[in-house]
C-alpha cells in the first residue's frame, strides 16, 4: 500500500523578504558564473590558487547564514575541509558583511565589470565610491532628458534645437532691414492693432448714462448738462440725509412702531 506524500508548502512570494547579504552571495556566484562559466575551477598547480579561495571568503562574508559546506561542495568541490573550516570560523564571530569596496578588492571587480554585471552589493576596485556615486548621478541625469524629450515630443512640442533655430535671437530679422533689434521690433508693435482706450466705455459711464435718461426723459437736453442735473440732485440728497429732512434708506415709508408712534400717544 503507498502512503501519500505529505505536500509540500511553498512559501508565497508575499513572504519573501530582501536581504542585502543573500544579494551579496548571488552577485558573487554571479561573478564566478561570468567569469569561469561554472563552478571555481581546481588550482592545482596553477598560480590561481589565492584568487579562488577568495571566492569562497567573500561567499563566507557575505553571511547570507547558507551553510558554506554545502555551497562549497556545489561551487568550489575540489576544496576540502582543511579549507572551507578555516574560512568558516573565521568569519563566524563578524557581525557584519564585508563592505562593498573590500569585495571588490578581494576578487578584483573593476567598474566595467560591475556596470556589465549590475551589481549592487560589490564595488569597484578601480573607482571609489564617490566617483560612482558621482557617475550614477550624471547617468540618471541624461536618463531623465532623453525621458523628458520623448515625453515633450508625443505632445507635438518642440524640442530645444528646433525652437533655437527659429528663435528671433538666430533668425535676426532686423539685420534685413538694416536697424537695431529695438527699433524693429517697436516697428513691429506700431503696426500691430489695438484696441483704442476712448472706445470703451467704463461701467460708471453707462449707469451714469441710465440714470440720466430715467430721471431726465425731456427731449433737447446735452448728456453733460443731464449729468450736472444729477449730481447736484444727489448732493442736495445727500445733504438733506445729515440734516433728517430725507429718511434713511430702508426707512421711507416705514409703519409707526414702539409706543410713541401711536395715535393714541400722539393724542
Amino acid at each position: 500500500m503507498m502512503k501519500e506524500k505529505p505536500a509540500r508548502k511553498r512559501a508565497r512570494r508575499t513572504d519573501w523578504s530582501f536581504s542585502p547579504e543573500t544579494l551579496r552571495m548571488r552577485e558573487v556566484e554571479k561573478v564566478i558564473r561570468a567569469r569561469h562559466h561554472g563552478p571555481i575551477p581546481d588550482p592545482e598547480d596553477t598560480d590561481d590558487r589565492g584568487t579562488c579561495i577568495a571566492y569562497i571568503r567573500a561567499a563566507a562574508m557575505s553571511l547570507s547564514g547558507q551553510d558554506m559546506n554545502a555551497w562549497a561542495s556545489i561551487w568550489a568541490p575540489w576544496a576540502g575541509a582543511e579549507i572551507v573550516h578555516p574560512i568558516i570560523a573565521e568569519t563566524s564571530s563578524r557581525r557584519l558583511m564585508m563592505r562593498a569596496d573590500g569585495v571588490a578588492g578581494l576578487l578584483g571587480v573593476t567598474m566595467a565589470e560591475r556596470t556589465s554585471l549590475n551589481l549592487k552589493t560589490i564595488g569597484a576596485c578601480d573607482v571609489s565610491k564617490a566617483e560612482r556615486m558621482k557617475i550614477a548621478k550624471e547617468r540618471k541625469r541624461e536618463r531623465d532628458r532623453s525621458r523628458m524629450a520623448d515625453t515633450r515630443k508625443s505632445q507635438g512640442r518642440k524640442d530645444r534645437d528646433t525652437y533655437e533655430a527659429e528663435s528671433l535671437s538666430t533668425l535676426k530679422p532686423w539685420e534685413v532691414g538694416g536697424v537695431c533689434r529695438r527699433t524693429w521690433e517697436r516697428r513691429r508693435n506700431s503696426t500691430s492693432p489695438v484696441a483704442s482706450p476712448s472706445r470703451v466705455e467704463s461701467s460708471s459711464e453707462r449707469r451714469h448714462t441710465c440714470d440720466t435718461e430715467t430721471i431726465f426723459p425731456e427731449k433737447g437736453l446735452s448728456t453733460d448738462v443731464k449729468k450736472q442735473a444729477l449730481q447736484s440732485t444727489v448732493g442736495e440728497a445727500g445733504r438733506g440725509r445729515v440734516r433728517g429732512i430725507i429718511p434713511r434708506r430702508g426707512y421711507q415709508g416705514a409703519e409707526p412702531h414702539g409706543s410713541g408712534d401711536t395715535p393714541e400717544a400722539a393724542a
